[in-house]
């Protein structure tokens, strides 16, 4: 086991030797992801990547990062907190064809060069990871929604004025008077 990581290194031959690494690593480390946080100056990435053959010999990289990193809520836009912890299942290739016979629960790692950046996978699992939307759990968010859309726990029935003022409604009226 190692706990620093090579800038790069030869996914091939970590493989074959069965390479694991492990350890910690701080988030302003990563500068895509840094971008993307509210803050990056504090915090810190676990993680591990362990390199290995499978049975039709393609070089794979197994792993898992864990962090927490510092977002924006999106419903009441102050800082929250946001748990990651994110498993990777990798197989490197060279060519785009050999993406199409992984299976659906293996993400391809185009290598161009023969060589691969360890932080870029770390920081592409961590980017991935990232809620589309994130926002706190509504009882710790200062914004409650009641305040805002009081009727939205209602569920409007068939019966609804809704209906009413849906546009389609004229076009659905005219279809069925054109099949009578």
């Amino acid at each position: 086991m190692s706990s620093r990581l090579p800038e790069y290194v030869d996914p091939w031959r970590l493989a074959n030797l069965g390479k694991v690494f492990s350890g910690v690593t701080r988030l302003a480390e990563l500068p895509r992801l840094a971008e993307a946080l509210l803050s990056a100056d504090v915090g810190e990435v676990l993680f591990s990547l362990e390199f290995y053959r499978d049975e039709k010999r393609r070089a794979r990289v197994k792993g898992n990062v864990r962090a927490e990193l510092s977002l924006i809520c999106q419903r009441c836009m102050g800082r929250m907190k946001a748990p990651v912890n994110a498993d990777m299942d990798l197989a490197i290739i060279e060519v785009f064809e050999e993406a199409e016979k992984l299976s659906p629960d293996c993400d391809p790692v185009l290598v161009n060069d023969g060589r691969i950046r360890l932080m870029d996978l770390l920081e592409d699992e961590l980017l991935l990871a990232i809620p589309h939307m994130p926002m706190h759990d509504e009882a710790v968010c200062e914004v409650k929604l009641e305040t805002y859309f009081p009727d939205a726990g209602e569920v409007q029935g068939p019966e609804s004025t809704a209906n009413e003022n849906n546009p389609f409604a004229v076009l659905a009226g005219l279809k069925s008077d054109k099949q009578n």
